[in-house]
């Protein structure tokens, strides 16, 4: 990593802003927090709205909620959704500013800039909003950086006033640019950068560590196999997750289970059930950065090799190589929400999932009970080198009997064994995106400073 001089510099503060509407943007603001020089210790603010996590827990849980939140994400219901929540943040600063202001009121030494990170375009807007108010009241150079947390380009990503906004996908930043353009908003400077993933999980394992990883997922073998299950921060999945657990024990002794989740109300009675099981293991905080913190600690203590998550930010991890930390080959449950649709989407495009036809060919087999053939598997895999994740059944009995149908097939070995090597990659999907985002914003620095000469 370079230098990063003017990231040191103590007139300097550097705040995470994010929004109790899932783990992901804390995930992300964790990520590049780790990618910082050390000498630098960044703020962490969030939003105090619980009735934004309430809203997005109960939208993802209902199966009608569900629906009505997709369809109020495309098309004109989606235009006329974001011009109205875009207004209602924006007129909604008064908390915010009061926090930022106590940052200035709390240091000894007078801050000259401030640059804002923020994961979340709720947080986004409402700094934009503000800015200039700080800039004049304060005496002090707000800067404001936004990180897309899906490869999803909603409406509510474009933030009047942004002075950088990545994402992580060419079709992203077209489709954002050309709603902007569309609506007569002020462009904004959009720059695509891979997606930054925890710096903690891109160790390369050990000789040791990978070959257990590939024992694991041997099917003639008798290791252990470790299979992460994070809770998402809407708590989706929870039944879901406890009849895959137990459908998969009653087929081999050999899995074991290890739930990350935050301890809260909602999550207690499921909590209890899994703590009473021998075969799983139980990572729990009533604190969401603790949860972050313990899933990545996991993945650093364990060798794991499958994990069952939402195609939500977690499904960048597919970024990984299998030969690093945090490569388990991932399986997909069912989408929630467009910008998980979106996930899947940006992940065929780079063949890190199977193309659709293809999940349809292998779940016909599986409903056959066909055997996969050395022909199926030169078929699937061919000249790629980067699948590392399977979309599973709805189901949850189908999902553990296919999960199962894919070990004993190999086709997980497979997908472990085939993203080992090194491959050539598009700048979409290297897996080095927090230290590329650090030097975008020293370069950034560097030229607002000569700007202001």
């Amino acid at each position: 990593m370079s230098n990063l001089s003017l990231l040191k510099e103590k007139s300097l503060i550097i705040v995470f802003s994010y929004a109790p509407a899932g783990l992901g943007h804390l995930r992300v603001s964790n990520a590049l927090s780790g990618g910082l020089p050390q000498s630098v210790t960044p703020l962490l603010i969030g939003s105090h709205d619980e009735a934004t996590s309430s809203m997005h827990k109960f939208m993802s849980i209902h199966s009608y909620t569900r629906a009505l939140m997709e369809w109020a994400q495309v098309g004109i219901q989606e235009d006329i959704f974001a011009f109205f929540y875009r207004r209602a943040l924006m007129n909604d600063t008064d908390e915010l500013y009061e926090q930022i202001a106590q940052i200035f009121d709390q240091r000894i030494d007078v801050p000259k800039e401030i640059l804002f990170v923020a994961t979340h375009f709720g947080l986004g807007l409402k700094i934009a909003a503000i800015k200039n108010k700080l800039e004049s009241e304060k005496g002090v150079k707000v800067h404001l950086i936004v990180q897309v947390t899906d490869d999803s380009p909603q409406h509510m990503w474009y933030v009047n006033g942004a002075d950088l906004t990545f994402v992580p996908s060419e079709k992203t930043k077209t489709t954002l640019l050309s709603y902007g353009k569309r609506m007569k908003y002020p462009h904004i400077d959009i720059q695509i950068l891979p997606y930054p993933i925890s710096l903690k999980m891109s160790d390369i394992l050990s000789d040791a560590k990978l070959k257990q990883r590939e024992k694991q997922l041997d099917p003639n073998a008798e290791n252990k196999i470790n299979m992460a299950l994070p809770v998402s921060g809407a708590a989706v999945g929870m039944d879901f997750y406890k009849v895959v657990m137990n459908s998969l024990h009653n087929r081999s002794k050999r899995f074991t289970f290890h739930v990350v989740s935050k301890n809260a109300p909602f999550t207690q009675y499921f909590l209890f059930t899994i703590a009473t099981l021998p075969y799983a293991r139980l990572y729990t905080s009533i604190h969401e950065r603790e949860v972050v913190d313990l899933y990545e600690d996991l993945y650093v203590r364990e060798v794991i090799s499958l994990e069952i998550t939402k195609p939500s930010e977690q499904a960048f991890k597919s970024l990984y190589s299998s030969k690093q930390v945090g490569g388990s080959v991932i399986l997909f449950s069912q989408p929630v929400g467009r910008q998980e649709y979106d996930n899947l989407d940006f992940m065929r495009r780079h063949n890190l999932i199977f193309p659709k036809h293809e999940t349809r060919e292998l779940m016909a087999k599986f409903e056959r009970g066909a055997k996969l053939t050395k022909y199926d598997t030169e078929h699937l895999f061919g000249l790629r080198d980067s699948i590392r994740g399977l979309e599973i059944p709805t189901n949850p009995h189908k999902a553990a009997a296919f999960i199962w149908w894919c070990f004993e097939n190999e086709l997980l070995l497979n997908m472990h064994n085939h993203s080992k090597t090194n491959r050539t990659k598009s700048l979409e999907t290297l897996s080095n995106g927090v230290e590329l985002f650090w030097q975008q914003i020293e370069n950034y620095l560097q030229h607002a400073a000569t700007s202001l000469r």
